[in-house]
């Protein structure tokens, strides 16, 4: 049986014993305190603190104004606490202190290096520590720090594997524990880091479900279900990159698999799509600097050299089908695409969203998919989103 909360006077009676649970206090602000409610036409006690609210609410419109607006005044004095986010990338890390309300009070950057010793750990501390005082805030009371790496991490927060960088983790998350003796720490990988951020602060605009694919050297991606980064078991969660599009495919990955997505929708992909089109047409091969050179292909395909044209449209048609694959499991609300490869968006786009739409399930053909927006901020952003949910 389904019971309903009655509108009216029988309502707000109802609300009796449930708002009379609630605490004075509120958050970490004492001197911000709540008026008990009472049923219409009760008057309460004579009190000490009546200082506050001198006058109980004689009507019940006023008593529930009064407790909204005491509400609403808990929720906006938690909303200037600050935590650290921190991005930890192959050359820099990335850091910025950021409000509950998502307002970046400051940044900074430091080189990477090799972070498995003490003079290492150190650095990033003494980094850390000068960044959050220059944002206003006392390193003794900062809350939470989170710490995206680039990496394999594992639900509890453990690196699994970090192929490309000498990280020790537990001896950085060690130091900063030290710097910041209440703060609360968590760690997590930079494409999920990077989809918490555009969730919450760009191209998704607080949505509360999406998945964000990251194409550039390589395809990584980060998938979010009810604001949390899904992980799985093996850390695994969001290899999207991975997806089999192309069962046929006679080369095989970097992991082994042949088809991956990775094999047509990295710079890489991209350049070995190309590569094919001009052999198969006996055409000249534009110049290409290097062998993630994705740019000379995306120019080539706006000056409509047909070869390039070709090889972004069959880009365009594998990362298609690899969304639709994703939709039919993950069915988020939108799909964000960021990463170098999109700035040859407008070469690829429209062939990927007409493909999506013929690829996807009905029920998922209208998901909105957008580009990031956020840039290099994605990663501290969603770090830092992480460790306001530590809070």
């Amino acid at each position: 049986m389904t019971t309903t909360l009655d509108s009216g006077p029988h309502r707000r009676q109802n609300l009796f014993p449930i708002l009379n649970a609630i605490p004075q206090h509120i958050g970490d602000n004492p001197g911000l305190l709540l008026p008990r409610y009472r049923p219409p036409n009760t008057r309460a006690p004579p009190t000490s603190q009546g200082v506050r609210f001198r006058k109980q609410a004689e009507t019940e419109g006023e008593t529930m104004t009064n407790i909204d607006n005491a509400l609403d005044a808990a929720v906006a004095s938690n909303a200037d606490e600050a935590v650290l986010g921190l991005d930890i990338g192959g050359t820099s890390i990335k850091m910025g202190v950021v409000t509950r309300g998502g307002k970046v009070l400051a940044t900074a950057k430091v080189p990477t290096g090799k972070l498995d010793n003490a003079e290492a750990f150190e650095r990033v501390a003494s980094s850390a520590i000068a960044l959050v005082r220059e944002a206003g805030k006392d390193p003794e009371t900062l809350g939470a720090i989170g710490i995206d790496v680039p990496g394999v991490v594992l639900e509890d927060g453990t690196l699994a594997m970090a192929p490309n960088i000498v990280l020790d983790l537990a001896g950085l998350t060690a130091a900063l524990k030290a710097a910041f003796p209440i703060a609360r720490t968590r760690a997590l990988n930079d494409a999920n880091a990077a989809a918490l951020g555009e969730a919450w602060l760009g191209a998704g605009d607080g949505v509360r479900s999406a998945v964000m694919l990251t194409l550039g050297t390589g395809v990584g991606a980060g998938v979010i279900v009810d604001g949390k980064v899904v992980v799985g078991a093996h850390g695994a969660g969001g290899e999207a990159g991975h997806i089999n599009v192309n069962p046929n495919e006679p080369e095989a990955c970097g992991c082994g698999c042949h088809g991956c997505l990775e094999q047509y929708a990295s710079a890489r992909g991209l350049i070995r799509l190309y590569r094919e089109e001009c052999v198969a047409s006996g055409a000249n091969e534009v110049p290409i600097a290097h062998a993630t050179d994705a740019l000379a292909v995306f120019e080539a395909a706006r000056a409509n050299n047909p070869e390039a044209t070709c090889a972004c449209e069959r880009l365009a048609d594998y990362l298609a089908r690899a969304m639709s694959i994703i939709a039919a499991i993950a069915d988020p609300e939108m799909f964000i695409l960021g990463g170098g490869m999109c700035g040859g968006w407008d070469t690829f786009g429209d062939t990927c969203l007409e493909k999506y739409r013929a690829y996807a399930i009905p029920g998922c053909r209208d998901t909105l998919i957008r580009v990031a927006t956020l840039g290099n901020d994605a990663g501290f952003l969603g770090a830092a989103r992480q460790a306001i949910a530590l809070l």
